[in-house]
């Protein structure tokens, strides 16, 4: 009777264990960030930042949502920041090849209040450019012997 259990047990753990996800599948995208990694296992890769946020994360885009404050101020307009300084509009975002980010991150509104302060009370978008550089030729070329 016991060896039945016991069996039982170590089959029902064997099956639990087999239909658990494994750590080598891919992990799950988070909402408000796109990385360098998502980018470069994208079609979109050779697209410009822009392009890659409306298709990967439109919703960086859309017009910040909620009540207003008791005060009636108005929320600003959505801010840009590449690494950490601010940049005019979301024009500069089609001016940057995707490639050449690490990553982008949203903040709410709060979240741009409380990080850069009232003037960026609208959301905002935070890129961080990648440290990776392309080696220029003359040094990837081994001497001849």
């Amino acid at each position: 009777m016991r060896m039945r259990t016991v069996v039982w047990v170590v089959l029902t753990a064997g099956l639990a264990l087999a239909s658990a996800p494994s750590g080598a599948r891919a992990q799950k995208k988070q909402r408000d960030v796109i990385t360098r990694a998502e980018i470069l296992n994208s079609t979109l890769k050779d697209q410009d930042l822009l392009a890659v946020i409306k298709v990967l994360r439109p919703h960086f885009l859309k017009a910040a949502r909620g009540p207003l404050s008791l005060g009636g101020t108005r929320t600003s307009a959505l801010s840009v920041y590449v690494d950490r300084s601010r940049q005019t509009g979301t024009d500069v975002l089609s001016q940057m090849m995707a490639s050449s980010v690490e990553d982008v991150r949203y903040l709410d509104p709060s979240q741009s209040e409380n990080e850069y302060g009232i003037t960026a009370n609208g959301g905002a978008i935070v890129i961080k450019l990648s440290k990776v550089r392309s080696v220029p030729d003359s040094l990837s070329k081994k001497p001849p012997r």
